[in-house]
């Protein structure tokens, strides 16, 4: 009977840990190990790596034109880069241009007269020339310093398509030297008549403005005139009296007053006060011209200083009263 059981006992003993590993699996809960702290503090087994930790494959990239990668060393032809172009009396001087763009000369003239026959549009400011054409038809013209015909650059502009230009034109030091006295002279003789002359009118118009507006003009002195220092106009009905004299370096000012001592309207005429004396600059007659039975104006006559009435007398200091 005995040796009967030991299979049996031996049968048992084998199956509980297999049933209790087939209970984990099962989910139920599995009988506690004597072993637990150390299961839990025992470090994992080292688990193979997937084949996703492996490296990346390498991505085959499109091929790239070595224009783009590697610029060009030297400049383009078609450069927006402004050009310095050296240019002589006599010899034309062939350069391209953009077509259907502004192109800038920058010329060393004053005062640049273009003149051409083509259909190209130019216009002037200052020392530029702007060149402008439509078509690819070239562009001849000749480039002078104001009148002067002595000094004409010719150029002939060859329109292509490239980007608007800016060209700087010089001179050879011969004809830029002869460029700079003439036009040294030009500014001379041009300062010296007309300038002046304008400059003159001006002056009197802002004088007799001046006393239009009852100030005393700056650089004169008011004072009341002499006998023989009287305005003379010879108009029929029309009486003056000069009432005040202003006095400035070279000019005098007599102030009057103009009226009417007919019975019928009349115009005053300023171009009687200047008949009398050569020395009557301007007439002016404020605030009106035309005056009517009694009525009056002012007038203002501007005269020229005379040499001995501009010199003032310096008293001596041998009159016994220095200290």
């Amino acid at each position: 009977m005995k040796s009967a059981c030991y299979p049996l006992a031996l049968l048992l003993i084998v199956s509980m840990p297999l049933s209790a590993q087939e209970l984990a699996a099962n989910g139920l809960t599995a009988p506690p190990h004597k072993d637990n702290q150390a299961l839990e503090t025992a470090p994992l087994p080292d688990v193979p790596r997937m084949a996703t930790d492996q490296s990346p494959q390498q991505v085959e990239l499109p091929p790239v034109d070595a224009s783009v990668l590697n610029p060009p060393t030297q400049q383009s032809a078609t450069s927006v880069a402004s050009q310095t172009l050296q240019v002589k009396p006599g010899i034309n001087e062939l350069m391209p241009i953009a077509v259907g763009h502004l192109n800038r000369l920058v010329t060393p003239f004053d005062n640049p007269v273009v003149t051409t026959t083509s259909q190209a549009t130019t216009s002037t400011k200052g020392k530029i020339v702007y060149v402008a054409t439509t078509d690819e038809t070239p562009v001849t013209l000749y480039i002078t310093p104001g009148d002067n015909q002595d000094i004409a650059l010719s150029l002939t502009l060859i329109p292509k398509r490239i980007p608007a230009r800016e060209i700087h034109l010089s001179l050879d030091q011969e004809t830029y030297k002869r460029l700079t006295q003439w036009q040294q002279r030009t500014k001379d003789s041009s300062d010296k008549p007309a300038n002046q002359e304008q400059d003159y009118i001006t002056t009197l118009k802002q004088l007799f403005r001046d006393l239009g507006l009852q100030k005393t003009p700056a650089g004169f002195s008011l004072r009341d005139p002499s006998q023989s220092e009287q305005i003379h106009c010879h108009q029929d009905q029309v009486r003056i009296h000069t009432g005040q004299l202003l006095e400035g370096q070279d000019l005098l000012i007599f102030v009057g007053v103009a009226r009417n001592t007919g019975v019928i309207p009349i115009e005053f005429d300023e171009r009687v006060c200047a008949s009398t004396q050569d020395e009557v600059l301007a007439v002016a007659a404020w605030p009106k011209v035309v005056l009517g039975p009694d009525e009056s104006t002012e007038l203002y006559v501007a005269v020229r200083r005379k040499d001995e009435a501009a010199i003032t007398v310096r008293p001596s200091l041998l009159n016994g009263r220095m200290p």
